[in-house]
């Protein structure tokens, strides 16, 4: 079996699918590197379709293997940064080689031309730095992988593939000034807080693409900055997309238990209308108005009373403020507990009515711009600026 035999069946995928068109110089790198030299003997799979997640081994059945790698498919090569087996669906991936699909969409909105020096933040396997250095050459690509231990198998990887990147340990949200400015930042990793420094290095005209992931959102989003002479970026999301957070920016995946007590209230508000109303454009701009808020958990939940209650947790990702609110099924009030130094509840209802006040816009119509003192989101222009919502405790 080689690269070639396999490669077309995944540069037919990606036509088929609306992602290349065969005159695209991104096909042209498919081609020259070659995808399986990034994956280890071992690895899990993640299909992006209704197969199963499995394990593959090339010694144990290599026509998996191989077919796991040049279809659209995510290969987990880490989990617990690096403490959990590959097995353990319990422990959180720590670092894959993206599925082809989403991969080539991020390094589309590169808009990559040949003379371009890029900034890649999460190396992985070093599948993507490979390619971009196939298309500007080794000398005008620096990647930065925060993982030891992954990075030393990027750069085996990547010497086995005959690439020469600058491939470098280290947190990428700092980004490396040395070899500053670049013409394009290449983002592998979710970003909640775009690093002002990814904007400072990024020379006027360049361009930032990143995984935008919005703490407790079911979904991320594909966005491209556009750096201009004023020292700010602005741009807008292109689409949906899901990765691994940047680590310096991960959240708990355990939180410490509600305490009884808080202040009590009521409300006539059902949590769950806020709940659906995320899938279709509140969940982006809920991370706009109250950025330090995280919807923990949300859904029907059976008491001791064996009654069914539909109950929404909130956590600050910035204070120990909380709070809960359950509504019976049966109907009736919604009864809201919150602590801490700032009402977390009350955030959250104020930011969907200020949604729906503005006309329960898609996520389509938000736009971003960062600047020295941090990001802001707006809608439809970058005079409507969306007001954060927080209110703290008297």
């Amino acid at each position: 079996m080689s690269h070639e035999n396999h490669v077309g069946a995944l540069i037919d995928y990606l036509v088929d699918a609306h992602v290349l068109d065969r005159a695209n110089p991104w096909v042209e790198a498919l081609q020259a590197v070659p995808r399986h030299r990034f994956v280890p003997d071992v690895a899990w799979a993640e299909p992006m379709d209704d197969r199963p997640e499995h394990l593959i081994n090339r010694q144990v059945d290599p026509a998996a293997w191989w077919d796991a790698i040049y279809s659209n498919t995510a290969i987990i090569t880490q989990r617990g940064n690096g403490t959990a087996e590959l097995t353990d669906r319990s422990s959180a991936p720590t670092s894959s080689l993206s599925c082809p699909h989403v991969a080539v969409e991020f390094l589309q909105l590169l808009d990559l031309a040949p003379h371009h020096r890029v900034l890649e933040i999460g190396t992985g396997t070093g599948w993507t730095a490979a390619m971009l250095t196939h298309r500007v050459g080794d000398h005008r690509v620096t990647t930065i992988e925060v993982d030891r231990a992954v990075a030393a198998v990027a750069i085996a990887n990547l010497k086995e593939a005959e690439a020469a990147p600058a491939a470098l340990v280290g947190d990428g949200s700092a980004g490396h000034p040395d070899h500053a400015p670049y013409d394009r930042v290449h983002v592998t990793c979710g970003v909640r807080d775009i690093p002002y420094a990814w904007v400072e290095q990024t020379r006027p005209g360049g361009v930032i693409v990143l995984p935008w992931m919005p703490p407790g959102q079911p979904f991320g989003m594909r966005l491209r900055l556009d750096v201009l002479d004023d020292d700010t970026a602005i741009g807008r999301p292109t689409g949906g997309a899901s990765f691994m957070m940047l680590r310096s920016q991960r959240l708990p995946t355990m939180w410490p238990g509600y305490p009884d007590g808080g202040a009590l209230s009521e409300t006539h508000f059902h949590p769950h209308t806020a709940h659906a109303a995320r899938w279709t454009g509140f969940g982006p701009y809920l991370a706009a108005a109250a950025p330090h808020l995280l919807v923990t958990t949300a859904g029907w939940e059976q008491g001791d009373d064996e009654a069914w209650r539909w109950v929404t947790r909130l956590r600050s990702t910035d204070s120990a403020a909380w709070g809960i609110a359950e509504v019976a099924e049966s109907g009736g009030k919604t009864v809201v507990r919150q602590g801490g130094a700032h009402t977390l509840w009350d955030d959250y209802e104020r930011a969907y009515m200020n949604w729906l006040k503005a006309g329960s816009p898609a996520p389509e119509r938000l736009g971003f711009t960062v600047t020295p003192a941090g990001q802001h989101m707006w809608l439809d222009s970058p005079d409507q600026v969306v007001e954060p919502v927080r209110r703290w405790r008297r």
